[in-house]
C-alpha cells in the first residue's frame, strides 16, 4: 500500500497514508482521536518520495490485517497465566508458545474462537468486554456491511482494550 502511494518505507514520522498520525506521539494514541487528514500526496512533503501509482479514491483498506492486528493486541493484553490464555493454548496445540504470546493467529483460527462458547465462558469480566466489542467490530464494521453506529462500536472497543491494558498503537479516524 505504501509503495503504491509513493511513501517512504520503514520507520517514518508520519506513517499513516490517510492522515498525519505521528507514530512518535505514543502518549497521545489513547487521547487524541482526530489527526489532520492528508489533502494531497505532494512529493517531498511528509515522507512522500515518489508520485503515487494509484488514485487516492481507489484505495480500500484491507480488512484482514486490521482483524489480525486487533487480535494480536487482545492476546498480548491477556494474562499469560490466566484461564483464557491457557484455553487458547489448548485449542491450538500446533501453535508454538512464542506465537501464542505474540498473538499471531490467522483468519480461520479467529473464526474458531469467535464460535467457541467455551472460550467466551473462560474470560474474565474485562476480557469479556474487550472480546465482545472486538467481535461486534468485526461483524458490524469489518464485515460485508457497515453498521450506522460503527464509530461508536470502534470507540467502545478501544475503551475496552484500554481497560484491559492493551498498549494499542491503532488510530481509527474514519
Amino acid at each position: 500500500m505504501i509503495i503504491f502511494l509513493g511513501k517512504q518505507g520503514g520507520y517514518t514520522k508520519h506513517p499513516c497514508f490517510l492522515c498525519y498520525w505521528d507514530s512518535r506521539a505514543t502518549d497521545q494514541h489513547w487521547v487524541r482521536k482526530d489527526w489532520p487528514t492528508r489533502e494531497d500526496l505532494a512529493v517531498g512533503d511528509k515522507n512522500i518520495i515518489d508520485k503515487p501509482l494509484v488514485n487516492w479514491d481507489y484505495i480500500i483498506l484491507p480488512q484482514l490485517p486490521i482483524k489480525l492486528g486487533l487480535m494480536k493486541k487482545f492476546v498480548k493484553a491477556l494474562d499469560k497465566d490466566g484461564d483464557c490464555f491457557n484455553y487458547t493454548a489448548k485449542t491450538f496445540p500446533g501453535l508454538s508458545m512464542e506465537k501464542l504470546k505474540a498473538g499471531i493467529f490467522d483468519g480461520p483460527q479467529i473464526r474458531k474462537l469467535m464460535q467457541d462458547e467455551t472460550f467466551t465462558a473462560r474470560v474474565t469480566v474485562a476480557e469479556r468486554a474487550a472480546w465482545c466489542s472486538y467481535i461486534s467490530v468485526i461483524r458490524e464494521f469489518l464485515g460485508n456491511t457497515k453498521a450506522s453506529n460503527y464509530r461508536n462500536l470502534v470507540d467502545v472497543m478501544l475503551q475496552n482494550f484500554q481497560a484491559l491494558g492493551a498498549r494499542m498503537r491503532i488510530n481509527f479516524t474514519i
